[in-house]
């Protein structure tokens, strides 16, 4: 219903990540060439980004994903950390490349330092990057910070990323044995009131949208409602998008974006 009475050939605020509908905000761009400097400079280990649910960090970790396909090297993704440290090296395993994959922890450590030291000297470095970060237990966090250990003279094997909401920063601070290996902490915010509209504008336009469809004044209330959080602007813009197609409306306006926040509240 809502591609047709918009007019739209898909979505354009579905949560799942997708490069296709990056915006690239003042905050985003800053975040995204940090994060893409740390992952590529052979002598960090260890990047750290926080943020609030629904605030970006995935899409940013997408985001480097399709930068570092090409050139850099394996780019291994643990979406939920509530793995046993023997599951988190396989799955490095895997991703690196290994077709087999020997069942003993210490063969397995053995393995992955010959692998990774391979990789470097045809000049790859592979990223592991770890979603939702804060559910990581003691041992996880261990493994993770043993794994930074692969190295020669000058250069790290390994580049880390941990993703995680705020509490992250809190827990990789209490142990210091990880918090000295971080080379880059940076902390996505909420969007500003300017960029919900340029957001909420891209994403229509990636969308097929050939005219207006927001009139100006539902951007501050949608800005408002959402406090700037992208997560929270796809779901009020994809409600208003659906009742303004039941409505039978042509353009969605304030009121309407205030209805729709206050029927999610």
């Amino acid at each position: 219903m809502i591609e047709t009475h918009w007019s739209l050939a898909r979505r354009p605020f579905a949560n799942s990540p997708d490069p296709d509908f990056v915006y690239r905000t003042p905050a985003f761009a800053e975040g995204f060439a940090r994060l893409m400097y740390d992952a590529t400079d052979l002598r960090g280990g260890l990047s750290l980004v926080t943020g609030e649910i629904g605030c970006g960090k995935t899409m940013l970790a997408h985001a480097l994903a399709e930068r570092l396909a090409a050139p850099g090297g394996p780019l291994v993704s643990v979406p939920y950390p509530r793995v046993t440290p023997a599951q988190l090296l396989a799955t490095l395993a895997r991703g690196l490349g290994m077709s087999t994959v020997p069942r003993g922890k210490l063969p397995l450590i053995e393995a992955l330092g010959v692998r990774l030291a391979e990789l470097h000297r045809n000049g790859q470095r592979p990223v592991l990057v770890v979603d939702e970060a804060q559910l990581a237990g003691p041992a996880l966090l261990e493994e993770i910070r043993l794994l930074t250990n692969h190295e020669d003279r000058q250069h790290k094997h390994l580049h880390v990323v941990l993703l995680g909401q705020p509490e992250l920063r809190d827990r990789v601070r209490l142990r210091p044995q990880i918090d000295q290996r971080v080379s880059l902490r940076f902390h996505v915010e909420p969007m500003e009131e300017s960029d919900v509209r340029g957001y909420v504008e891209h994403r229509l336009a990636t969308a097929g949208a050939a005219r207006a469809i927001f009139s100006p004044d539902a951007f501050p209330v949608l800005a408002a409602r959402s406090s700037g959080v992208p997560r929270r602007v796809n779901t009020l813009a994809t409600q208003a998008l659906f009742v303004g197609a039941m409505r039978g409306l042509s353009m969605i306006d304030a009121e309407l974006v205030q209805d729709v926040a206050d029927d999610q509240e």
